[in-house]
């Protein structure tokens, strides 16, 4: 190569290292031993190599592999902000959610920016492909037949045997399991690489461990009706400041006040991530014993029959029907809930209810449960998850209730459009738990009613204004009958157990006490550690 020839690889080649650097300064990577720097390098080698072979424009190939890395860097570095979380390897699983379902995520890294910075990639790399000038000649085939061998290859480095020993070898990273701290000390990719051929060789022998163990069908003859509602971003807003919770939520303070039980829901997410807390609720699983598949359950855990609440109650004679006013597919629940338990999934072809906003309110939703609850009988085991009040909330939408503009003045608190809508929506969430005591008392007074939030909104600059840093939402089971109201804090995967060990005849005390999760933990340690 002639010396301009050489500055024009040079350049093209510095524009892939920064494609590879720019994502390790947003983890704060900077330093790591050669193997672990190899692995993190090897998606950037290998795509700006494939491009140069198929192309022969080092500059072309620079700036795609530049693109993908800034825009992999532009999600990290948001996630990071908005959710306390860089990304992980399930989100791949959410990938094609975000060209279905834009707006629930754009807003958050700025449509303007994704949706510009995407353009003008196009646009520049097209321009270079045009009229960049090749330095050798283009081999596409080569390049293809290259990119046919690396697939195939890696697809059997995902099957045993391979994949144990591509396992036992990066467990010599020493992971810490831990996604800001390994993504740091390992670089995001060589995090993402260990921690997804990590869980898929551990996940058989977990899944194994995790599996539906069929009971003797049974049950109460009097068993009550069930109606568990998970409710979108809820909690008591009188944490943030007590002049905002005070006559926001007159609903929850009464159902505390008749409660069997209620307090503080320590939940495995904090602004997203809905699915931890809901697979910890209805399986009783920690997510200390799900490995790497603790960052989404629904990604491939729970794609066979999980033990879990709902089947604890089809073996006892109950129908188990989940609702959820939104696509059947978002988050794979299509898949996920038959194999919790669940013999019926209404989903928003039979509910109604939008895939944009507004979405299905949460009072409507209310209304569904009680028709639904009416049609199915009284052994029934009805687990709702709302829509209602999903973020992101943006400074346009519909008009916001006086009496929550009256709050406080959104000028003066960051993010103060917004925690208005939120709180708009928080009252009518509100109002649906008022809809459901009212309709269980006419309907049942047996009847057991769940209520809880699956994570908190994703308001960090709101809620760093009223210094609010608690990260867990709240909970609530009611009735109560004649006892006074027990306060109480939970982690999450105690209370779907603790509702169900009640329905099916325990008393409260021995239900609020007992865990299964020293036995589930045994177990999964158990049979990991024959398969290793």
């Amino acid at each position: 190569m002639s010396p301009l020839e050489l500055l024009h690889f040079a350049a093209g080649l510095a524009l892939a290292a920064a494609a590879w650097l720019i994502p390790r300064h947003i983890a704060g990577a900077y330093r790591a031993k050669p193997a672990t720097l190899l692995l993190d390098a090897s998606p950037f080698v290998i795509g700006a190599g494939l491009l140069c072979l198929a192309t022969g424009r080092p500059l072309f190939a620079g700036l795609v592999v530049l693109a993908l890395g800034a825009g992999f860097a532009l999600a990290d570095h948001t996630m990071r902000q908005t959710l306390r979380e860089p990304v992980v390897f399930s989100e791949s699983v959410e990938l094609p959610q975000v060209f279905s379902h834009p707006h629930l995520y754009l807003p958050f890294a700025g449509p303007g920016l994704v949706l510009g910075g995407a353009a003008a990639a196009v646009l520049l790399a097209l321009a270079l492909l045009l009229e960049e000038l090749a330095l050798w000649a283009p081999r596409p085939g080569g390049a293809l037949a290259a990119l046919l061998l690396i697939a195939a290859g890696f697809w059997l480095l995902l099957r045993d045997p391979l994949l144990g020993k591509a396992a036992s070898l990066l467990r010599r990273l020493a992971p810490q399991g831990e996604p800001f701290a390994d993504a740091a000390a390992l670089g995001p990719f060589a995090m993402l690489l260990t921690h997804a051929l990590t869980a898929r060789a551990e996940r058989p022998a977990r899944r194994q461990a995790l599996a539906r163990r069929p009971a003797i069908r049974g049950g109460r003859g009097d068993a009550a009706p069930i109606v568990l509602v998970q409710c979108e971003s809820f909690f008591d807003a009188g944490r943030l400041d007590p002049a905002i919770g005070g006559e926001l939520l007159p609903a929850l303070e009464e159902c505390r006040a008749g409660a069997a039980l209620s307090g503080r829901l320590e939940v495995p997410g904090w602004g997203a991530n809905t699915m931890r807390t809901e697979f910890a609720v209805l399986t009783g699983i920690p997510e200390s014993e799900l490995g790497y598949d603790r960052f989404n359950p629904y990604y491939a855990l729970a794609r066979a029959p999980v033990a879990s609440q709902a089947w604890r109650l089809r073996e006892a004679g109950y129908r188990t029907i989940c609702l959820h006013p939104f696509s059947a597919r978002f988050f794979r629940r299509d898949l996920a809930m038959p194999a919790l338990g669940f013999d019926t999934f209404l989903d928003a072809k039979a509910l109604g209810g939008s895939a944009r906003p507004p979405y299905c309110a949460d009072p409507d939703l209310a209304r569904q449960v009680l028709r639904v609850l009416d049609e199915a009988g009284p052994r029934c085991f009805i687990f709702v998850i709302t829509m209602g009040n999903h973020g992101p909330w943006l400074d346009k939408g519909p008009p916001i209730d006086p009496a929550v503009t009256r709050l406080f003045d959104a000028r003066a608190v960051p993010q103060g459009k917004a925690l208005q809508r939120y709180l708009d929506g928080l009252r009518r969430s509100d109002e649906m738990l008022a809809i459901l005591m009212s309709g269980l008392e006419q309907r049942r007074g047996d009847a057991m009613l769940g209520f809880y939030g699956d994570h908190l909104p994703s308001l960090p600059h709101a809620f760093e204004h009223f210094g609010f840093t608690e990260p867990h939402s709240d909970y609530v089971i009611w009735p109560g009958g004649a006892a006074p109201p027990l306060r109480r804090d939970l982690p999450a995967h105690d209370l779907g157990r603790i509702i169900v060990d009640r329905a099916l005849g325990a008393e409260w005390d021995a239900a609020i006490g007992g865990s299964g999760a020293g036995t589930t933990r045994d177990r999964v340690e158990g049979v990991l550690a024959a398969g290793r």
